[in-house]
């Protein structure tokens, strides 16, 4: 018995209310096709057995360097792992490495190229969604989230040296949100010769929520507050407008991006018998917000005739099909 998994996947991006420019990008992409990078509605894909790719990168050294170097880490990443096929799924977190390790090479030579744009460089979060895992690459603070039956994981740590103090034990965790070293970052791909992109990976649940942002979503919106909106029972497109909603009325100190994706439904397609005569069952599972249940569909062969119904159940399995169905 055949099943498809589907994600409902939306990003977008604001220059926030401080800046006179927007120096963040992000993707989102299929990595058997490369479409569907930058949608900022939502949209429902299927979800393939090389993954999609979400990224987001927030540039830094200039207004136009920021800007370019942001776009070519975005760039270079989404083709090096795009088309990749059966490497990128059995090595994701390898390959993720690889492809952000070759964004750090393309933006050095840019600047190489162009002596205004030298000292520019990114952040660079990118995430490889598969069917059952999910796999994590990190240069930088811009943030992975994984949310499950409404608790949030983080799946990165802040590159950075207010990070580094606590994990020496010379701050405190709550003392880093204030703490002048908070935007000072270890790494950044761009701006030295190598970089050493931290990986993480988990399984994947159906109803999880994924989250990849910017500091200028975190740093203004504590963890719990996006934990709530990212599960609120509501469509994902909703959701990241309302993050990006939450960071402008914190103060929008920074861009503001997300890219975000939900799994949203399994289908099984069966052949059944109903009063002898043949049908084919379509039952897909609802997964994500209010809507967890079974919808239910039977088509008799040969025919554009069809019976739709509703099971509360969380399995949409034939063994658990109304009897009425049978």
């Amino acid at each position: 018995m055949p099943a498809s998994c589907h994600l409902a996947v939306c990003g977008a991006t604001d220059v926030g209310v401080r800046r006179p420019d927007n120096q963040d990008a992000f993707v989102i992409a299929d990595l058997r096709s490369g479409d569907l990078s930058n949608p900022c509605s939502r949209t429902e894909i299927p979800l393939s057995q090389q993954g999609i790719l979400l990224l987001v990168c927030d540039g830094m050294g200039g207004a136009a360097a920021g800007d370019l170097a942001a776009r070519i880490a975005a760039d270079a990443v989404k083709q090096q792992l795009v088309g990749a096929g059966q490497a990128v799924v059995e090595h994701p977190n390898e390959s993720l490495k690889s492809a952000v390790s070759g964004a750090n090479g393309a933006v050095l030579a840019e600047a190489e190229a162009r002596p205004g744009a030298r000292g520019m460089g990114t952040t660079c979060t990118a995430a490889i969604v598969l069917p059952d895992r999910i796999s994590v690459a990190q240069v930088g603070d811009s943030r992975a989230y994984l949310l499950r039956d409404g608790c949030l994981q983080r799946m990165t740590r802040d590159q950075t040296m207010a990070d580094q103090l606590v994990e020496l034990g010379a701050l405190r965790p709550d003392q880093v949100r204030t703490h002048p070293y908070r935007h000072v970052l270890i790494q950044a791909v761009g701006t030295r010769s190598t970089v050493d992109p931290v990986t993480s990976e988990a399984r994947l649940h159906r109803g999880d929520r994924i989250l990849l942002c910017s500091d200028g979503l975190h740093r203004p919106v504590p963890d719990h507050e996006i934990a709530r909106i990212l599960g609120a029972p509501a469509d994902i497109s909703l959701v990241t407008n309302e993050l990006i909603q939450a960071a402008l009325a914190a103060g929008g100190p920074d861009n503001v991006t997300v890219a975000g994706c939900s799994t949203q439904s399994t289908t099984y397609v069966a052949s059944m018998s109903v009063a002898g005569d043949p049908v084919a069952l379509t039952a897909t599972e609802q997964n994500t917000g209010a809507d967890k249940g079974c919808a239910l569909t039977l088509t008799a062969e040969g025919t554009s005739s069809a019976i739709t119904g509703w099971s509360g159940s969380t399995s949409c399995t034939p063994k658990y099909v109304p009897a009425t169905f049978r």
